[in-house]
This record gives structure tokens, sequence and C-alpha cells, in this order.
């Protein structure tokens, strides 16, 4: 439960993040969201096993301090791009050492499941990781090309909505791909991974 708790804390602050950072850099306080995320990139760093990711999170932390340091405010528009850069690595690593990140989430619900599910959940976590790899370069481009308050509608809501999007096309094509597929209610698996998503992401960076 009190994993559900933290992870749930962290999802508020990510989906809040454009609104409050957009709030803070118009009064001045652009560094106070930088020194926030750096002291939860430390905390995630510390229960890395692999060494040298656990450098990487670390060193990343120290930039977000010296930016906050500096009171750079182009730095608090970076982080969604930082964000997405992490999941792509973590998508895309999964694709390179199986099993991939979908498949981890879906044995918890189900932990054995008829041939030919693994290759389809290797293809979804594809789209997710290509997706996220997108996500990149155009949240890092909309505050210089669009400006500030078309980056927080993008990153605050446009990009949920398009995940959310993507989670119903997928889960209608399953029925289609899978016309014998015991599938549960999409609000029945998602209040399981709520629950429990947080186990597929371990010592996979092992």
């Amino acid at each position: 439960m009190g994993n559900a708790l933290k992870a749930t804390g962290i999802t508020g602050l990510i989906l809040g993040y454009p609104f409050l950072s957009a709030y803070l850099a118009r009064h001045g306080f652009a560094g106070l969201i930088l020194v926030l995320f750096a002291a939860l990139t430390v905390w995630r760093g510390t229960h890395i096993q692999k060494s040298v990711w656990r450098l990487v999170t670390l060193a990343f932390a120290v930039l977000l301090l010296a930016a906050a340091y500096f009171s750079n405010a182009y730095a608090i528009w970076l982080i969604p791009s930082f964000v997405y850069a992490w999941l792509t690595a973590l998508f895309g690593h999964t694709l390179r050492v199986p099993p991939s990140i979908c498949e981890r989430l879906v044995r918890l619900q189900f932990p054995e499941f008829k041939p030919g599910i693994a290759e389809y959940l290797r293809e979804v976590t594809w789209v997710w990781t290509l997706f996220f790899a997108v996500n990149v370069p155009v949240c890092a481009l909309l505050p210089l090309l669009a400006g500030p308050q078309i980056w927080s509608l993008y990153t605050g809501l446009v990009v949920y909505l398009l995940m959310g999007i993507l989670v119903m096309a997928e889960w209608l094509y399953r029925h289609r791909r899978f016309p014998d597929l015991e599938i549960p209610p999409m609000l029945e698996t998602a209040r399981y991974f709520a629950l429990h998503g947080h186990k597929a992401f371990k010592d996979i960076w092992s």
C-alpha cells in the first residue's frame, strides 16, 4: 500500500508539473521545481542496483541543481523531455533485454498466457517506446517555438489525451486480434496496475 501511495504521489506531481512550473516561473521561483525534481532523482538513483545507471541519475540531479542555482528558467521546460527520454531508455532496454515492460506488466495479472501474446506485447512496447521518443524533441522545442502556454497545455493535457487514445486503441485492437482471449475491463486493469504496477519495474536495470 505504501508503494502505491508513493507511486500515486509521484504521478500526481508529474501530471501537475507543467502548470505548477509555469506558475512558479512567472513568479520568479523556477528553481524550486528543479530542486524538487533533483531530490526525486537522487531518491530514485539510490534504488538502482547497477552502478552505471546510479551514477547517471545522480549526475542528472547535479545538472538540475546547477540549473536551479543559476535560475535557468528554460531548464524547467526540459523536465518532460528528460522524463520521456528516461521512459524511452527504460522501454527500449526491455526490448533489448526481454521480457518487454508490457509483458512484465501483464504477467503481474496473468502469470501464464497463450502463445503469441508475448510477441504482441513486445510490439506494444515498441509503440510506446516510439511515442516517448517523439515527445522528447516535441516537449523541448514547444516553449521555444510556441511559447510556455502552449507547452503547458501540451505537456499537461494533450500528451495525456494522446496516451489515453493509445491505451483505448490498443484495448480495442486486442479484442480484434485475439477474439477468444479473456480480456478484463479496462478500469479493472487500471486499478490493478495502480496497486501492483511498480513490481514490474524491479530489477530492470540490474
